[in-house]
């Protein structure tokens, strides 16, 4: 998610940042990519006012040093939406006596070991030149001279740092983690390698590493930005989301627009506990801060579906399970032999033409099922019950009609498919899960009362499922019971961290999500589809021509 955020866009103009210090004071100001190589340093004089030129888009990370307070840091972002019809963009910077790093800090930072003052002047004015080559984005031959600098001090850890992060900018993760390892073994009370070596352990999918790495920066730095929110991405990773959140709050708090984009994963965490509100106002204050990201476009249709889900009966009725039954179904028409599908004053009849030619009509009345697999066609009977008609309508191929499966009596199907009006059935609605008196949170029992292991003396549903390891069309519920990640999960799996409430459905990365939050560096953390291989479709041994995902989660074969 980070990675794709912090791609760099299409936008190749050119702009000016003028900034102002206040209250006014003299400062050291410098300015760092925070996705693309490039360093450039100046002066804020008495007026507190700076200046830097021919600036791409993209994010910035932009330090001022203030004599006898300290250093102070900020993300910003250069882009069309912050800058005037000449491409200015004129900026502020509040200096507050809190957002200065400590006084041990400060401390710590003047002390010199004796490995540095080892340094040779050559190094020095290698590292120099590679600075210069950096802001005119000579990324190559910046490269080079950090390269020779290390090479005649390999004690250099500032240099080493240099070579890491943009190593990292690359993506070359393996490289920038030997580079921050070196950068930290020169120096060990150095902060920024420090930092860097806990980014990138998360990049890498060493999340117990990067978890002591981000946690002693941030007891080294409780103000800095990057230290909280890599703490907070260490402990989602973990699935310690109470922590994550804790100290995503305060990254955000301590920089808004900070370029690691604490707010998405804020985001991410209000989903997997239901709360969509609080994942769109996250979402918004993301495009608040980041009109210009390249995906602010999707981050803006995410946020639209979440504030139309935020009616939940309007969310359920999108579902399929809301369309479980139906007295009024719209059906595809059929013309065949012996039986037809037509439609006489508004209604539905399945037709039968016998071999001697004679017709006969029963009248569709309702149809049971979402139209996801199947549809079964169901008549009323002359005593007020229900009966099955001998044809189905099926999904797959495009969706055509052949012999209804037989499940059993229709009063046995309604039982699940429908709720109950006194007589007449109809279509789930909150009472379903929620009750009559529509109170409470559902458990996974409301679940497993339908997708259970049987589903009555007459269904074909789950019957001997666990003896024989039968596949029904019915059997999420007890095919997850029967899972290795179900029973080693001490309750933390149940079929809500997958199927949350209301909508039930989840994005295929957000599936993945839920994986890694116990698998973290499988596959060497790579995007792969976990439900293709590890939660397959299978033809149901109850229902011919119908697939299903096999809820009994397993390695594949």
């Amino acid at each position: 998610m980070l990675i794709a955020i912090l791609c760099a866009g299409e936008d190749t103009a050119r702009y000016e940042l003028r900034g102002r210090l206040l209250p006014a004071t003299h400062a050291s100001v410098w300015l760092h990519g925070a996705t693309a190589p490039f360093e450039d340093s100046t002066l804020a004089g008495e007026d507190g006012r700076f200046r830097f030129r021919g600036l791409p888009a993209g994010s910035y990370t932009l330090g001022a040093f203030v004599p006898g307070r300290g250093e102070v840091r900020r993300t910003i972002e250069v882009g069309p939406s912050h800058a005037d019809a000449r491409k200015r963009i004129d900026l502020t910077v509040e200096l507050h006596d809190a957002e200065f790093e400590s006084r041990d800090s400060l401390r710590r930072g003047t002390i010199v070991s004796a490995k540095e003052l080892a340094i040779p002047d050559q190094a020095h004015r290698e590292y120099e030149e590679a600075e210069k080559r950096l802001a005119r984005r000579d990324v190559e031959g910046a490269a080079a001279h950090f390269e020779r600098a290390v090479e005649l001090a390999p004690q250099f850890s500032e240099a080493w740092n240099h070579l890491g992060t943009m190593a990292y900018q690359a993506r070359d993760y393996v490289r920038a983690e030997s580079c921050f390892r070196k950068a930290l073994d020169a120096d060990p009370n150095a902060f920024q390698p420090l930092v860097n070596l806990g980014g990138v352990s998360i990049n890498l999918g060493k999340f117990a590493d990067a978890l002591q790495y981000n946690l002693y920066a941030a007891l080294t730095r409780p103000n800095d930005a990057l230290a909280n929110s890599q703490l907070g991405m260490s402990y989602f990773y973990l699935d310690k989301l109470d922590l994550a959140q804790k100290y995503l709050t305060a990254a955000k708090r301590l920089d808004p627009a900070h370029f690691s984009h604490p707010q998405l994963m804020l985001a991410e965490i209000a989903l997997r506990r239901q709360d969509r509100a609080a994942a769109a106002d996250e979402m918004a204050e993301f495009l608040r801060y980041h009109p210009d990201s390249p995906e602010a476009g999707k981050i803006k249709a995410q946020l639209a579906q979440l504030r139309a889900q935020a009616d939940p009966a309007q969310t359920f009725a999108a579902t399929g399970m809301a369309r479980t039954f139906s007295r009024t179904p719209e059906l595809e028409p059929l013309e065949g032999d012996p039986y037809s599908v037509v439609r006489k004053d508004g209604r539905y009849y399945l037709q039968h033409r016998d071999r001697e030619g004679h017709v006969q009509l029963n009248t569709v009345d309702a149809a049971i099922g979402s139209g996801r697999h199947l549809r079964l066609l169901l008549s009323r009977t002359a005593g007020g019950g229900w009966t099955e008609l001998p044809l189905a309508w099926y999904e797959e191929d495009g969706g055509k009609y052949a012999a209804a499966p037989g499940f059993g009596f229709a009063a046995d199907c309604l039982a699940c498919h429908a709720r109950q009006g006194g007589d007449h059935p109809a279509a789930l609605g909150c009472a379903s899960c929620h009750g009559t008196t529509g109170s409470g949170k559902p458990t996974q029992a409301v679940c497993l009362q339908c997708h259970s292991e049987t589903s009555g003396p007459n269904s074909a549903h789950g019957a001997g499922a666990l003896a024989e390891d039968r596949f029904e069309l019915n059997s999420a519920g007890y095919r997850l019971l029967q899972s290795r990640c179900y029973q080693s999960a001490a309750g933390k799996l149940t079929c809500a961290t997958c199927h949350p409430a209301h909508s039930f459905s989840k994005t295929p990365a957000e599936y993945r999500m839920v994986c890694r939050g116990c698998h973290a560096a499988v596959h060497d953390g790579a995007a792969l589809d976990c439900i293709q291989c590890h939660m397959p479709k299978r033809q149901a041994q109850d229902a011919a021509r119908t697939m299903a995902t096999d809820h009994r989660i397993q390695r594949p074969l």
